[in-house]
């Protein structure tokens, strides 16, 4: 079986090719997204690949430098410097054209193969501030 580290590197490298299709292949249908910052959790793979769709859109040229990383038997927790430009509505907030570089930990919960769970936390503050919404 595939090594947890190896999935969530997969996830992360398609996230940074904004392939929502590729990031969805690596959850079970039923995962979760908790993102803690913004409440309530995505539930399902559908709701999670919706809500990157819409990410992707505010931010065509968002990325993740992968910081650290490391794992546990069923869980990998990685540290990436996430930048990206608002150049769409996000949220119900217009377009600031800001540019924003935060850190977000991922909790990847790894089951069988695939993604189960992920749990992400940033500074939803220090995002406002950097998009001049706050």
């Amino acid at each position: 079986m595939e090594k947890t580290i190896e999935i969530a590197k997969k996830w992360l490298r398609a996230m940074n090719k904004h392939d929502v299709e590729r990031m969805s292949s690596l959850c079970w249908e039923n995962a979760v997204g908790d993102e803690v910052a913004s409440p309530p959790p995505a539930e399902g793979r559908e709701q999670i690949a919706k809500n990157y769709r819409e990410l992707f859109d505010a931010f065509p040229d968002c990325k993740a430098e992968i910081l650290n990383i490391f794992s546990g038997s069923d869980q990998v927790l990685a540290e990436v410097c996430w930048t990206g430009t608002n150049k769409a509505s996000f949220r119900g907030s217009p377009a600031t054209r800001k540019f924003v570089d935060i850190r977000i930990a991922y909790i990847f919960k790894i089951e069988k193969g695939k993604i189960r769970r992920i749990t992400e936390y940033y500074d939803g503050a220090a995002v406002a501030t950097q998009m001049g919404i706050s």
